[in-house]
C-alpha cells in the first residue's frame, strides 16, 4: 500500500519532472524541505515498488506505473480544489490547503462523482466519450428522461444554483414540458417539478434511457 508521504514524493517529482525531465535529489530534497538523506531513502522504497526509476547521483524520473499514479492523485487534488472553491465558496488558500489533505483519502469512485459536478474530466478520450453519450438538458425532446451525467460550467454561482435546485448528477431527470421555443423548460428531478430557463439547462447534461 501506498502511503501519503510516498504519494506527496511522487506528486512532487511529477511537478519537478515537467519543467525538465530528470529530477535532481538535491532539488526534490529543496523542494519538498526535507534531508538528501531522507529523500534517497524513499526513492529506494518507491524504485523497490516500481514507481520510479532512480539512480544515485543521477536522478530520479517516474515510471510508467509512477506516472499514472502520479497523475491520479494530482487530478483528485484538482477536483477537491474545483469543489472547494466552487461549491463551497471555500478560498483558494484554504482549498489548496484541504486539497493537499484529501487527496490522500478520497476515493476514485467519490473522486469521480465529484468531477461531474464541477467538470473536472479525464484526459482527451474520456471528454470525447462523455460528449458523445450525453445531451444537454435544453436540447431533449418533450418526454425525454434519463440520468443527470455531468454539470458543465465554470460559473460557481451557477452551480451551487443548479445543485441547490436539486440538479444532482447520478439522479433521475425528465423534460416534462417546453413553455416556449427558447424556453424555460418544466423539467422533473428528485420528485419536484422545476421551470429551468435555457442557459441553466444547458449546463446540465443527461445520459438518456
Amino acid at each position: 500500500m501506498i502511503t501519503g508521504n510516498q504519494e506527496d514524493y511522487l506528486i512532487n517529482i511529477l511537478r519537478l519532472s515537467e519543467k525538465g525531465g530528470v529530477v535532481k535529489t538535491s532539488g526534490l530534497s529543496k523542494f519538498m524541505g526535507v534531508s538528501p538523506a531522507s529523500v534517497s531513502e524513499m526513492l529506494k522504497i518507491l524504485a523497490e515498488q516500481g514507481l520510479v526509476n532512480y539512480r544515485k547521483y543521477k536522478g530520479v524520473s517516474l515510471t510508467e506505473k509512477g506516472d499514472v499514479y502520479a497523475r491520479g492523485i494530482k487530478r483528485k487534488h484538482k477536483i477537491m480544489e474545483r469543489f472547494l472553491t466552487d461549491v463551497l465558496d471555500v478560498s483558494d488558500i484554504e482549498a489548496h490547503e484541504e486539497a493537499c489533505r484529501m487527496e490522500h483519502v478520497l476515493s476514485d469512485g467519490s473522486a469521480e462523482k465529484l468531477s461531474r459536478i464541477v467538470n473536472v474530466q479525464g484526459d482527451l478520450g474520456d471528454q470525447e466519450l462523455v460528449k458523445a453519450q450525453t445531451l444537454s438538458l435544453d436540447r431533449m425532446e418533450t418526454g425525454g428522461e434519463g440520468v443527470i451525467s455531468h454539470l458543465k460550467c465554470d460559473d460557481s454561482a451557477k452551480i451551487r444554483r443548479l445543485l441547490s435546485i436539486g440538479f444532482v448528477p447520478g439522479r433521475k431527470v425528465r423534460l416534462d414540458n417546453r413553455l416556449s421555443s427558447k424556453g424555460p423548460i418544466i423539467a422533473s428531478v428528485g420528485g419536484s417539478s422545476i421551470a429551468l430557463d435555457m442557459d441553466l439547462a444547458s449546463l446540465v447534461f443527461v445520459e438518456e434511457g
